[in-house]
């Protein structure tokens, strides 16, 4: 595996996060949020950190797994990276994240901003894997 591309598909995967869950759809996760949990204050900086740090973790993971069954599978088109990416992002992610969201309680808006994150993200994920030489 190419660990260059590991880290840049990461990378690419949790700044996606900050454009999503800040400039894109932060206010609107932020309400629907305070309305599941009722107003509360937001996490200090060290949890802050901390949060941000396991998001890029995670995100790495993701896309070493990702990078792992590109390779396994012999995939070295886009096309079917992309179909990879989605399958991996919609049997894994998202099914997870629903169980979640189910048993907390939180609302379809919130899930489907959560969803399609993860959707987006493994495809660039997969793209980024699959084009590097």
């Amino acid at each position: 595996m190419n660990w260059l591309a590991v880290l840049c598909a990461g990378a690419a995967y949790w700044v996606l996060g900050f454009v999503w869950y800040s400039l894109l759809f932060g206010g609107i996760r932020g309400a629907e949020q305070a309305r599941h949990r009722g107003e509360g204050s937001a996490p200090a900086k060290r949890e802050f950190v901390g949060m941000l740090l396991a998001s890029f973790v995670s995100n790495l993971v993701a896309s070493a797994a990702i990078a792992y069954l590109l390779h396994r599978t012999g995939t070295a088109d886009l096309q079917h990276a992309l179909k990879l990416g989605a399958g991996l992002a919609v049997g894994f992610s998202i099914t997870t994240l629903t169980v979640v969201h189910v048993w907390e309680g939180k609302s379809t808006r919130v899930w489907m901003i959560d969803a399609s994150y993860h959707l987006i993200g493994c495809l660039i994920a997969a793209a980024i894997l699959v084009s590097w030489p």
